[in-house]
């Protein structure tokens, strides 16, 4: 059984960003709402289950303490951006590289329902100097993400989103437990090279990881595919190799 922790970004007495007509709603309430769509459509879903988590009274800790303890497979964080009414699109972020191939799975479902700007798969730090940092750092060695599909800042972005809430919901779930469900397939492959160096993300340009790289023969769990680009799993922990090199 997959489960999928829905948490309501900000609190009801601290609701967040207010997003303009048609929406006239701040994120707690407008996330509250999608966060219960998306738990109807996951838990009709065949082995999927979601629970809905809040911050109030107990603030960002406390709520995953609870999706901890609850047993989630991973966490979503349902939130929208504001800034200038010019201001458009998508954008979902992930601290660790562990967690971007769910954000990248939500990322494209968002682009493909809304049709808004695509502003990319981001960390906290590229995405707004830090912030969504603390939330994205609780859930260990579990995917976590951070959603804004849009600005509600914007007249265009808030009726895209107003008109397509049921179908953005849909396609985030469907999206997120497909991805788990791909992850919790147990894939083993064996290291064919002298050494094989293991990086952050799936490219030449991230970081070789210092508990790196894997000797010839060495046993890895291939959690996803990206491309030439392996996600893997080890008893060192997690990264991405090239491929070429699993046989």
């Amino acid at each position: 059984m997959i489960k999928l922790a829905l948490v309501v970004g900000h609190e009801e007495d601290r609701p967040g960003a207010r997003a303009v007509s048609p929406i006239d709603a701040n994120e707690y309430a407008w996330n509250h709402d999608l966060a219960k769509m998306m738990a109807d459509h996951v838990n009709a879903m065949d082995g999927a289950q979601a629970e809905i988590f809040f911050r109030d009274g107990v603030g960002i800790v406390g709520a995953y303490n609870a999706v901890r303890q609850w047993g989630a497979d991973a966490a979503m964080e349902l939130h929208f951006n504001s800034a200038g009414p010019t201001a458009t699109g998508t954008e979902t972020l992930y601290l660790k590289s562990l967690s971007r191939p769910l954000a990248e799975a939500v990322q494209d479902a968002t682009l493909t329902t809304l049709g808004l700007r695509d502003r990319g798969v981001k960390t906290p730090q590229e995405a707004s100097g830090g912030r969504g940092t603390r939330n994205l750092s609780q859930m260990g060695p579990k995917p976590s993400i951070l959603t804004e599909p849009f600005f509600g800042s914007n007249t265009a972005d808030a009726a895209a989103a107003h008109q397509r809430k049921p179908e953005l919901a849909a396609a985030q779930a469907e999206a997120a437990i497909n991805l788990l469900k791909s992850l919790d397939a147990e894939d083993i492959w064996v290291v064919r090279a002298s050494e094989l160096n293991v990086r952050g993300g799936p490219g030449i340009d991230f970081e070789k990881l210092s508990w790196g790289p894997l000797p010839n023969g060495t046993t890895v769990e291939v959690v996803s595919r990206h491309g030439d680009w392996a996600f893997i799993h080890t008893a060192g922990g997690e990264g991405f190799v090239h491929a070429a090199f699993l046989t």
